[in-house]
């Protein structure tokens, strides 16, 4: 298997993503190098890496590689672009790391959903990521070959893309994605300044971000949960008026916790929130009733606007 076919199946999707979701999130630009085979003997790990696992005709391993210093600007650049505030953390602390781990879940999300799309016959897992030098050994067990495509960032250096092979029988073109512009809100009366709101993400980076956006728009009374499940609770024992809710989380799912939510009676509008622009998933809430769906990344810039468009009511 040659390394274009490689680069054109899987690793295609994931270089593109990084670099759109690098000048979305962060603020800067990138650009890749040609990708080329790696010596497994001579392969090291960097220092920090976003991984998913590859299963079916590929067994592998896929990861987004840095080194720390690398991380720690891109860490800075997403928090800035966030929060519009200057950041210049020099280690990987616990902001930085919600502000990597939310974008490069984004960036595996989005590749992953838009190979889902093609019917291949190779699965991924979800991303996780790996920051101990240890660690790295049992990744190399078994792998026979390893493709890497260098990208460049401007101002701040490189990271990688290495994909870790050990068996692989795949064949096909490039896959692109359609870009895709949200789903409106459909109504014209904004909802009144007093309301209560309720954010429900996993990621404290985006809801402490959406608090700010909202803040700026006049919402004050804001309430936040980080998982489907609690919010389901809320809604229950104390209805918001109005729910900007992600659709992947940990214990329950965005979509999950609003079917439960109309099963239980609730009519509260919902907007969802997801970085993964699966047609089935909007057609399902929207099939629940919601309020417009807003794809992932949102920034200091787009942001307030953003949520003021989808805050309305009637």
């Amino acid at each position: 298997m040659s390394v274009e076919t490689i680069y054109k199946v899987i690793l295609y999707p994931f270089i593109n993503e990084s670099i759109a979701s690098l000048k979305a999130m962060a603020s800067v630009a990138g650009e890749s190098d040609d990708a080329f085979m790696d010596k497994v003997e001579d392969f090291r790990f960097k220092g920090y890496a976003v991984c998913s696992d590859i299963t079916g005709s590929l067994d592998g391993v896929i990861m987004m590689h840095h080194y720390p210093e690398t991380a720690v600007a891109i860490g800075n650049a997403v928090c800035q672009n966030m929060f519009g505030e200057t950041y210049d953390y020099s280690e990987i602390n616990e902001e930085l790391g919600n502000a990597l781990a939310e974008w490069g879940n984004t960036i595996v999300g989005r590749s992953t959903d838009l190979h889902s799309r093609h019917n291949l016959d190779y699965q991924f897992s979800s991303p996780y990521f790996v920051n101990d030098v240890s660690d790295m050994d049992k990744y190399l067990v078994g792998v026979k070959e390893i493709v890497t495509v260098p990208i460049k960032i401007d101002g701040i250096g490189r990271y990688y893309f290495n994909l870790l092979v050990r068996s692989a029988s795949i064949s096909g073109g490039g896959l692109k994605r359609d870009e895709s512009q949200g789903v409106a809100n459909p109504y014209s009366t904004a909802l009144p300044t007093d309301s209560r709101i309720l954010l429900v993400d996993d990621s404290s980076l985006i809801r402490k971000g959406m608090k700010r956006f909202l803040s700026q728009i006049g919402y004050t009374n804001v309430d936040e949960v980080d998982d489907g499940a609690k919010a389901v609770a809320m809604v229950k024992d104390n209805c918001p008026d109005f729910i900007f809710m992600d659709v992947i989380m940990g214990e329950v799912n965005g979509n999950e916790a609003l079917k439960a939510m109309r099963e239980a009676g609730s009519d509260v509008p919902v907007v969802m929130l997801s970085s993964v622009t699966d047609q089935e998933l909007i057609d399902e809430c929207q099939a629940l009733g919601i309020s417009g769906f807003i794809f992932k990344p949102i920034n200091s810039e787009n942001g307030p606007q953003t949520l003021k468009d989808y805050l309305k009511i009637a």
